[in-house]
Formats: structure tokens, C-alpha cells, sequence
């Protein structure tokens, strides 16, 4: 599914908006409100990227700061190795769920 940008968004709402210009409010109104959902949309997945970006900017430069004193903050850096260890590892299996199947291959058409 192809989630719609924001500035595709914004310059579609601009162009609906000029369209309706003319237009009485109870007549535009109705028109634009189907562009609200996707326009929220947008901007939650816009500040959760801004979010997460932020969030790996701050991890580097804690990271570097560590790493101007490796031996004063042995600690520190034993401790990013291991997040970074436990956060490459896929979870372990449930031990309760049936083991899964392999997938069979697809029967080509004839």
C-alpha cells in the first residue's frame, strides 16, 4: 500500500481548496473532509520518523562520548554492545506454539 505524503497531500487540499473557493462552507466542507484521515496519517508517520531519528541522532552522540574515554567508560560501552546483541537476536520460539512448517513452493501453473 503506497501511504500518501504530506506534500502530496497539502498540495492536493490546495488545489480541492482553490477549486472550492467560489463554493458555499456547507458545500466545500463536505467535499474536503475525506482528505482529514489521510492528512493525519501523514503527519503521525512524518513525527514518528522525525521521532526515531532524533532518538538515534542522541544514541551517537552518547555513543561518541563514551568512546573519547573508552577506559573511563568501559561500562557504558559494555552495555551498548549488549543491547545491540540483544536487539539483533530474533525473540526465541514460544515453546508451547507447534512447530511451524516449512512453506511449500509455489506449483507453477500448467
Amino acid at each position: 500500500m503506497n501511504a500518501p505524503t504530506l506534500p502530496s497531500l497539502l498540495s492536493g487540499l490546495a488545489a480541492g481548496s482553490s477549486t472550492l473557493t467560489g463554493a458555499p462552507w456547507w458545500i466545500a466542507i463536505p467535499l474536503l473532509l475525506p482528505a482529514l484521515p489521510a492528512l493525519a496519517s501523514a503527519i503521525t508517520t512524518l513525527a514518528t520518523a522525525y521521532s526515531d531519528n532524533r532518538a538515534a541522532a542522541m544514541r551517537r552522540r552518547h555513543e561518541d562520548r563514551f568512546l573519547e574515554d573508552p577506559d573511563r567508560h568501559q561500562a557504558g560501552l559494555d552495555h551498548i554492545a549488549r543491547m545491540r546483541q540483544t536487539i539483533a537476536l530474533p525473540p526465541p520460539p514460544d515453546p508451547a506454539a507447534p512447530p511451524q512448517q516449512p512453506a511449500e513452493p509455489p506449483v507453477p501453473p500448467p
